[in-house]
């Protein structure tokens, strides 16, 4: 099992190398997506390797002649990797318009990378029973179709979306799979290599990808289990970033496992398939339309991020919720009061736990997260 786990720390231990050394080795090109609900399969279908970037690990620098300290940490990253020249390897960026502060990233971009090709989305607010709402996302979807015909000069027919739509189910597939492992058998893997399981998801081709998560699951299935101690424990939020490993480290260590997630860099990724049908576009967008984990950025105003924390929390039969709160996000920041009195109303402990690209005083969330575990019963 160790030697599976291998590959997917290579990639999420050093993304630049791995990556670029996997596009000398294949010959193939990259394109960088951002977070978090762009159509992969697009791209994979036009035969280049998309990849959703990442917040890096170094300080920013050269980022902030760009953007303010005030953006968020995915924003600040993207920005200060590309105008220092790491992304380079990427032979093409697609962005959307997530937030209000993710609208500036494409342009800066555009005036200080010049990536070979760039592509900006706009892609609404979910209004089910909306019409327009759904013809204007497949509009978008089909400008980037049209988009990376021009940039290969291949033609990305049905048939290529539909392959591509089957290998990206069969991996989301196979990560549902791991995180029904995750409940079934608490503290199987270490959070820390499940986080960098579905991170590596992200950034490797997912035919490779899927071929290593089956073995690793097939393992895990046959794998001697003892029932680990500790208070069962939810995790919510950390929007568009992956949490710092030694966070998830820090949950184990002071006895809580955590059962299950609605992060992006976990369940929020790889929750909704889009359908095998004669219209993979259509397909894709009936996909875009289902926001379950809910999004506070895209989601549906009658549907309430708290409501649904409620039912997963009981359903999976966690003490308590640990919310990783994005610093300056503030479409999770809107959500939050009213999420954490839907919480209160059900009787859910919770805790907030606010996540910094750079700084992050590990000695005071220690202190916060020992206090919640006391609150839920452990000593």
């Amino acid at each position: 099992m160790e030697e599976m786990m291998k590959e997917f720390f290579r990639y999420t231990s050093d993304p630049y190398r791995a990556i670029s050394e996997w596009k000398d080795a294949s010959k193939k090109k990259v394109v960088g997506v951002f977070p978090m609900w762009l159509p992969e399969e697009i791209i994979h279908a036009s035969g280049m390797l998309p990849v959703v970037m990442w917040r890096s690990n170094e300080a920013i620098t050269w980022g902030y002649a760009h953007v303010p300290s005030y953006n968020c940490p995915m924003n600040k990253s993207v920005v200060d990797d590309a105008v220092k020249g790491k992304l380079k390897f990427m032979d093409g960026m697609v962005f959307l318009r997530e937030c209000l502060q993710s609208q500036e990233v494409p342009y800066i971009i555009e005036n200080n990378a010049c990536p070979p090709f760039e592509e900006y989305l706009y892609l609404p607010p979910i209004y089910h029973g909306d019409k327009a709402s759904k013809g204007f996302t497949r509009d978008e979807f089909e400008k980037l179709r049209a988009g990376l015909e021009k940039f290969t000069g291949e033609k990305i027919t049905d048939e290529k979306l539909r392959e591509s739509i089957r290998i990206y189910n069969r991996n989301r597939s196979l990560l549902r799979r791991l995180y029904e492992i995750r409940r079934e058998k608490p503290g199987i893997l270490k959070g820390r290599d499940i986080l960098r399981i579905v991170w590596a998801s992200m950034l490797m081709p997912k035919e490779e990808h899927s071929k290593l998560l089956e073995k690793l699951i097939s393992e895990l299935e046959k794998k001697d289990y003892v029932q680990a101690k500790g208070k069962k424990v939810f995790l919510s939020g950390c929007l568009c970033i992956h949490p710092q490993l030694e966070l998830m480290d820090m949950i184990e260590a002071l006895g809580m496992l955590v059962v299950d997630d609605d992060i992006y860099v976990g369940y929020r990724y790889f929750a909704n398939d889009a359908q095998l049908t004669d219209d993979p576009i259509g397909a894709m967008v009936e996909r875009y339309f289902i926001k379950t984990p809910v999004d506070p950025a895209k989601g549906e105003v009658e549907l309430h991020w708290g409501d649904e924390l409620v039912e997963k929390v009981k359903k999976v039969g966690a003490e308590g919720i640990i919310t990783l709160l994005t610093k300056y996000c503030p479409p999770h920041l809107c959500y939050y009061p009213d999420i954490k009195v839907k919480l209160a109303d059900a009787g859910i402990p919770e805790v907030l736990i606010e996540v910094e690209h750079e700084i992050i005083s590990l000695e005071g969330i220690r202190t916060r997260l020992q206090s919640f575990k006391e609150m839920i019963g452990g000593v």
